[in-house]
């Protein structure tokens, strides 16, 4: 008898049919609890663009600001006083691109039909997308009863206003959002962490989350203090790549490529493809805009697979994979704003994955975040 119980204790008795059919539904049906949650989260982040797109924009520029701002206030400032210089310098950096690049290029979109004018007379062939328009033209038209027989009827001149002043509201709003943003994270950041590490049970826990802390603020104002430099080296180049072939404001077409630089992928397509249609009203032959671009994509080339990883080094070097994907999402879920948040989103994931499973950081870079 002694001898059965020993056997028994050696191999204990398996779970029955039943037991492991009710663990994997309870596990299935905790999977599906965080799939619902997953999906709504991102549903209503999506629905709450207005809200959340300037907050985390505000937030990403506040971190790259940290580190500077924390100098500040060792030298005496206090906080609140080093977050309002932080937040003036990016108002001043705002409005001097606006006037400076946004402006001058508006001038060139109210041009855009001349673009296409100058592609029908290339023999560049858009007559089914055209008669699709047309014909779309025509049923609105129709439906609000617009009188198109007149042939002498001028354009209302406030239809080309209306659309601005419908926009407004909604981009001011995001404008005072996004600067409160940048502000208050810059003034509370120290208390944001504490209350943070405030959760944390145990002492090796609250210092891994100071570590996360700290690693996401210096990697972010590391690495865009670095991209944004190596960016106005480009926009320069650009500059004076439009110079030389005789492109009205060159300063515009070099700041424009500096800032689209930092969506990867996009901006630098965006970039040659406003290139090119600018070409095709500024010069006689086509295969003059065909060259800017392609002089435009072999620079960026250049920049983005030697300038930039021997300035920046592999220790920021981010799966493109996952950079693409990590954009295509962003796009998705917020558009342009998306765009610039999809690097910082992937910043963020390569640290806390470091220090969560260090094992696995390899999957989103080559290094690990404290070499930043």
């Amino acid at each position: 008898m002694p001898e059965q119980t020993r056997h028994n204790s050696a191999f204990p008795e398996m779970p029955s049919h039943d037991s492991r059919a009710a663990l994997l539904m309870s596990y299935m049906s905790r999977i599906a609890i965080i799939g619902i949650f997953v999906i709504a989260l991102l549903v209503g982040m999506k629905a709450t663009y207005f809200v959340f797109a300037p907050i985390f924009l505000g937030v990403t520029f506040a971190l790259v600001l940290g580190p500077v701002a924390s100098k500040l206030e060792r030298n005496g400032i206090p906080g609140p006083l080093a977050a309002g210089a932080m937040t003036l310098l990016v108002l001043i950096g705002i409005g001097a691109f606006a006037t400076g690049i946004v402006l001058p290029i508006n001038d060139w979109i109210e041009r855009s039909p001349d673009i296409w004018q100058r592609l029908e007379r290339l023999g560049w062939t858009f007559q089914a997308h055209i008669q699709e328009f047309e014909d779309a033209a025509g049923d609105i038209s129709e439906a609000i009863g617009a009188n198109t027989s007149s042939a002498g009827q001028g354009i209302d001149p406030l239809s080309s206003i209306l659309p601005a002043l419908r926009l407004a509201p909604t981009l001011i709003g995001q404008f005072v959002i996004f600067i409160g943003a940048v502000y208050f994270f810059l003034a509370t950041r120290h208390q944001i962490r504490d209350f943070m590490l405030s959760f944390c049970m145990s002492r090796r826990a609250r210092w891994r989350v100071a570590r996360i802390f700290r690693d996401i603020e210096g990697g972010m104002s590391h690495y865009f203090g670095t991209i944004a430099a190596i960016n106005v080296v480009f926009g320069l180049a650009v500059g004076l790549l439009t110079w030389m072939f005789g492109m009205p404001t060159p300063y515009v077409w070099g700041g424009l490529a500096a800032a689209l630089n930092f969506v990867p992928y996009i901006g630098p397509a965006l970039m040659a493809a406003i290139l090119f249609s600018i070409g095709l009203l500024v010069f006689d032959a086509m295969q003059t805009a065909v060259l800017l671009a392609a002089c435009f994509v072999t620079l960026n080339l250049m920049e983005g697979q030697f300038a930039t990883p021997s300035i920046v080094g592999r220790a920021l070097v981010l799966n493109p994979f996952l950079v693409f994907c990590t954009l295509t999402f962003c796009l998705w879920l917020w558009g342009a704003p998306g765009a610039f948040l999809a690097v910082p989103f992937l910043l963020s994931a390569k640290v806390v994955v470091y220090h969560l499973r260090p094992g696995r950081a390899g999957v989103l870079a080559t290094h690990r975040p404290s070499d930043l």
